[in-house]
Formats: structure tokens, sequence, C-alpha cells
């Protein structure tokens, strides 16, 4: 039976016709509960009032039970609050353990997790013009240059966690920013250019953020120089300005020299860092070098602003594997080129590919049936592929002695050449190492050339004094073994990574893009750079 049921029911002492009087009653009312609205607690009140009264015989409830009622509801509301209360509390004390719990954790790995590993124990220092943008004072204890480029998606996400990372060392740490556009990055350049301005008007950090956001674009830059208030005019000479340009080359060149190849790449007091990092990753990175330089101040008793320089007093000016020149130059065979000097390497009437007018020439000595020449082709096709525009790949045959058919094979090569199939021959006598006639033949017939033709003049005197004449070209200049290269006259021996190639590739460049300033047109940058060179080994 419901409650309603059970309020109504009559007294012992009643008389049957009241008993169904207040039924009747009863079930009115209900009817009318079961028809008002569900939220309409009002009317099921009034019906429930109503049962009652009948009950009572129609007297009117009590003015007591009406304050009950009252009292019972504010009681229930008041339950209701203090529950709601406690749900609140429980919310926000799970959270906030949570949050404490994080960053206690945080903690705890940036103070007792593992320490961050070192590429080697090396150091090395990045040279420094005093020009570029920093944050953090000079005297910091610890010193973060980074090489990034513009259009870069993992140098945009280093950005900030390493931000975040310096503002808890307030005073100990100093970032120094150096550019190094990839090849591969069109508008990675343009954009450097363009915060390189902006840092003439103190503007660099906020041209570093925007460009980052914009992925290198610099559509925006025009309504960036308005709402800035920079000087536009002053703006776009600086933007065209040789001087960016030199500033960018150069900071891409110093970076080479201690072994950046890719972005981001750090260099923190003289450690090498290379990709990204979260914030705590920075934190413990921080720490470490931080915990070192305060014991290496105090030991030797260093102002702040002397503890820089004094960790670079031992550090290395390249990568090992770099160009060897100035402090650690490399012991030379006898006979062999010197690597700090500049030879006057002829490429005349030698095949070569890649423009005439580029400002890097590089010209090849090898022996197609050298493994150590034909390992090496990879970085020379990488670099010839990443810088298309600006190198120039000149080959001259060095067969060897210790190879019977190597002869045969570069007078295949120069038979294809005649009828303009140099490069594609030369790709296949490396690949498929073949070695008699008929091998060659059947190269020749791939490659779609007049077979016949080309055996003759395989066979002719004119490719055997070709080849003759490259084998005495490479003797005059102390080659001896393959592979040999001259980078604009610079000598580098052996089957270096691409790494090495574009290290001095890139000091080569700097140089060219010199005397292209200087008024040497582009045609004329080999000449003009070999001018003076070396006409020989024995000079």
């Amino acid at each position: 039976m419901s409650k309603v049921d059970d309020e109504s029911k009559p007294s012992d002492d009643e008389t049957l016709e009241e008993s169904r009087t207040i039924e009747r009653l009863a079930s009115l009312e209900a009817e009318k509960a079961k028809q008002a609205p569900a939220d309409d607690a009002k009317a099921v009140a009034e019906a429930s009032a109503a049962v009652a009264a009948g009950a009572g015989g129609g007297e009117p409830p009590a003015g007591g039970s009406k304050a009950k009622a009252k009292a019972k509801a504010k009681g229930e509301d008041k339950s209701k609050g203090n529950k709601l209360l406690g749900n609140l509390v429980f919310v926000l004390g799970f959270f906030a353990t949570l949050v404490a719990g994080y960053y206690v954790g945080q903690w705890v790995r940036v103070k007792f997790g593992d320490k961050p590993q070192l590429e080697d124990d090396q150091r090395y220092r990045v040279a420094l013009r005093g020009d570029e943008p920093q944050r953090g004072p000079d005297d910091a204890l610890v010193t973060i240059i980074e090489f990034a480029d513009f259009q870069c998606p993992y140098c945009a996400d280093s950005a900030e966690p390493l931000e975040s990372a310096m503002s808890g060392y307030e005073g100990d740490v100093r970032l120094i920013f150096k550019h190094y556009p990839l090849p591969g990055h069109k508008r990675a350049a343009p954009a450097a250019y363009t915060a390189w301005a902006a840092h003439q008007q103190d503007q660099f950090w906020v041209f570093h953020d925007r460009l980052f956001a914009a992925k290198s674009a610099i559509d925006k830059v025009p309504d960036w120089i308005k709402e800035l208030g920079l000087d536009a005019s002053k703006f776009g000479e600086d933007m065209e300005s040789a001087a960016a340009k030199q500033a960018v080359d150069q900071d891409t060149l110093s970076g080479s020299k201690v072994g950046v190849t890719g972005t981001p790449a750090f260099v923190v007091n003289g450690h090498m860092y290379r990709g990204k990092r979260d914030e705590v990753g920075w934190k413990q990175i921080i720490e470490a070098e931080l915990e070192y330089a305060k014991d290496v101040a105090d030991d030797q008793d260093l102002e702040r602003g002397e503890l820089y320089d004094f960790l670079m007093q031992d550090a290395l000016d390249r990568q090992v594997g770099a160009p060897a020149t100035g402090r650690t130059k490399r012991e030379r065979r006898p006979g062999e080129p010197d690597d700090s000097a500049v030879y006057a390497v002829p490429v005349e009437g030698a095949p070569s590919t890649g423009p005439d007018d580029a400002l890097v020439t590089v010209v090849e000595f090898a022996d197609y049936h050298c493994p150590y020449c034909a390992r090496v082709k990879t970085a020379v096709d990488q670099l010839l592929e990443t810088y298309p525009d600006q190198v120039r790949l000149v080959y001259r045959q060095r067969p060897l002695a210790m190879h019977p058919q190597a002869r045969d094979a570069s007078k295949a090569a120069l038979a294809a050449a005649e009828q303009g199939k140099f490069w594609e021959m030369h790709d296949l006598l490396f690949l498929r190492q073949s070695k008699t006639l008929d091998e060659f033949k059947t190269l020749a017939e791939e490659l779609g050339l007049d077979v016949a033709k080309f055996e003759a003049d395989y066979q002719s005197q004119a490719i055997e004094d070709a080849v003759a004449a490259d084998v005495t070209v490479a003797q005059r200049f102390g080659i001896s073994g393959t592979p040999a290269f001259f980078i604009n006259g610079r000598y580098l021996s052996g089957a270096q990574d691409f790494s090495v190639f574009e290290q001095i590739f890139q000091e080569r460049l700097v140089e060219a893009k010199t005397l292209l300033e200087g008024g040497t047109p582009a045609s004329g940058v080999y000449a003009k750079v070999i001018a003076d060179g070396k006409s020989s080994v024995k000079e």
C-alpha cells in the first residue's frame, strides 16, 4: 500500500460510510496527482493535504503541521547542499592531488632522473660575432647556443619547452640564437633574413615567435612592421642587404664547423645536444651544466662573467672529421697535397655536372674499381642533390695500377661521353663493376648508344690520350690514391661522410659569396679562387 493510502486509513470507530467516502476522495486526489506535471510539487502536496483533511472529518491541517513540513524541506535542502559541497571538496582535492603529484614527479625527474647523455665529452667553441640575438645575461653560468631553421617543425616545437625551462633559472642561463636554414627548406633563408632585419630594430624575439607560428611564411611581415611601429624602409633594406646574408652564412658556417648537420642543434657550455626536448629534458641539461659550472667557478675562484671563456680554453674549434686547418692540422703523407693550401686544378675538357657558374666546384679523381670510390659516391650525390644550384662536380680519371681493368673502365666512360652519356655510363660502371669490352658494350646497348661507334671510340687513340692526360694531372697534384677531391682548390682525401663534404662546402661557399659581393661574376668565381693557387704539389 502507498504512503498516501496508509496516511488516509480511518480509525476503528469510524462508520463504513465514512470509510468509503475517504477512499473515494483518496482515489480522486491520487488521480489528480498522476495528471499533474512531475515537477509540480505543490500539486502533490495539496492532494496529500486533501486526503489528510478527509481523514480528519474535513478539518484543515493544523498550523503546526505546516511548520513541520517547512522544517523538513529546509533540512532536506541543507542536507543536499552539504552533500554537494562535500562532492565538490572531494573533486577539488582529487585534482589538487593529481597536480601536486605531477609537479612532484617533474621535480623528481629533474633532480634524480637519468642525467642527459652527451654525444661525447668534448667541448666545442662556436664562433661568435657578438651581435647575435640573446636572452639572458652575459655573465650567465650556462650558455645555450641554438642553431635553428624557421621552417623546421622540430625547431618550432623546441621553442616553448626551452623558454619554460629557462624561466626557472633566471640570471643563470642565456640563449644565443644562430641561423641554420636547411637547403631543402626554400622559405627558411628568407625567414632568416627577415629575423635579422627585425633584430636591427630590437624586435628579433617577437619575429622569432611569429615566424615559427607562421611556419616561416613572411607574407604577414608588412602587417607586423606596421603593428610594431618599425621603420619599414630600413627593414626592407636590411632584409635585402649583403650584411643579412653574410650574417646568416657565418652562422651556418660556425655550426658546420662544430658538427651541426641538421636542426635543431644546441651547444650548451660547449657540449653538443641534438634534436628537440621537453621542458623536463631541458631542465635536466641545465641542472647538470649549472652544477658543474658552479663547481668550476668555486674551484677556480672565477667571477661569473669569466666562466664561459674558461670552459672554452680547451674546447675544439671543429668537430672530429671536419676539415683540418689551423691548430688541428693533419699529418700529411710524403708527396700528398696540403689541405690548407689552394691548388689550381684545371677543369677544362673534363666531364662535369651542375651549373658552369656554380659558386663551388668539386674536382674528383677516382677509379671505377676502387671500393672506396664506390662508397663515397653516395655522399657526393647527396651534395649535388642538396645544393643543385651551387655545386659543380668535375670528374677526372685516376685508374690505379692495382686495378688492372680500371683503365679500360675509364675508357668506356669517356667513349660514352662522345655520345652525351658520360654520367649514365659512370653510374652503371660503379654499379655493375664491368671489366671487359663485351660487358662495356652491353652497358652501351642498355643506354641506347650506337654500339659500333662506342667500340670505335673506346679503342681510339684520342680516348687513350684523354685517360693518360687525367692521370698526368692527378700525378702533378700528388694524387696517388683514390678517391681524392679538390673543393674550390682545397684538398680532401678519402671516402668521407656527407657531413664532412657539407662542412667544407659551407666554408668555400662563404668565400665564394664574398667574391660575388665584391663584383666577381658567378661564372668567374672558380678562376678567381684558384688564380693564386699552387699549380702542383711540389710548389
